[in-house]
């Protein structure tokens, strides 16, 4: 949000009140996430439904979305519809994230449709109204909520993979948790997608996290998974195009530091 705000010259005052907007709707999801989801941990902290009980994190949950609304007072009416038009894009990836669950028939595609929803439409927001507070007009405001959308696709599907052959401490969950979960990851359907016969026998075997790391790494779906990292990396900076080459670097730095992130 800053970086797009702050290469477009927006008014530093709405900017933070913009970011600090995006930044409570992202706990609202995460703390109704965590309750859907049954996650007793959150950056290796209890989660609210976890530390309280499901009614005190669900009032949280939406007293931060509440806060967020009230944030934006005074913006402009595109902010608060752009805001609301992807807050409810995010409800309805989380919807086909909890539909997806345990479904083997679920392809990379709607997968990707799902993730682009979920996470990747939350930083194409920041990049677009960052853009849009700078007085940009809405089609390059477009380009820049294409940029964040497909960072987010890296993101998420770099999230996948982390959850394999990351750390644990500095993931702040156990790994392979979305995999136990039933969760559709990006690791899971390119394994299932190259192999089905030899993917299924695997699962029946009661993997371990150990055995998963060997199973990816034998069946070159590690290096699979990079090669679609990279390509959405890629992809994420061709949205930069319609900014000043000058003005692109800071931007350009992001999407590095989100390719090589560990954690």
């Amino acid at each position: 949000m800053h970086l797009s705000g702050q290469t477009h010259d927006a008014d530093p005052d709405d900017l933070m009140k913009v970011a600090i907007a995006v930044e409570l709707l992202h706990n609202f999801t995460l703390v109704h996430d965590d309750i859907m989801d049954g996650d007793e941990t959150r950056h290796g902290q209890p989660t609210v439904h976890q530390q309280w009980d499901d009614s005190t994190a669900i009032l949280s949950g939406d007293g931060l979305f509440v806060l967020s609304q009230l944030i934006l007072t005074g913006l402009p009416p595109i902010i608060h519809q752009r805001f609301n038009e992807v807050t409810l894009a995010v409800c309805e990836g989380q919807g086909m994230d909890k539909e997806f669950e345990h479904d083997a028939s679920i392809t990379m595609g709607q997968y990707l449709i799902m993730i682009g929803k979920k996470t990747g439409s939350l930083l194409g927001l920041c990049a677009e109204l960052g853009a849009l507070l700078g007085g940009v007009n809405k089609e390059d405001a477009h380009h820049l909520f294409e940029f964040g959308l497909n960072l987010g696709l890296a993101f998420q599907i770099q999230d996948d993979f982390l959850e394999i052959f990351g750390n644990e401490s500095t993931m702040g969950k156990s790994l392979g948790s979305d995999i136990r979960e039933g969760k559709q990851t990006a690791i899971t359907i390119l394994a299932r997608e190259k192999h089905p016969v030899n993917w299924r026998a695997f699962m029946d075997t009661s993997p371990s996290i150990s055995d998963y790391q060997s199973y990816f790494e034998a069946n070159n779906i590690q290096a699979e998974g990079e090669r679609v990292i990279h390509h959405y990396i890629e992809k994420a900076r061709q949205g930069l195009d319609r900014i000043q080459e000058e003005k692109q670097d800071h931007l350009n730095q992001f999407a590095t530091m989100i390719l090589n992130r560990k954690f």
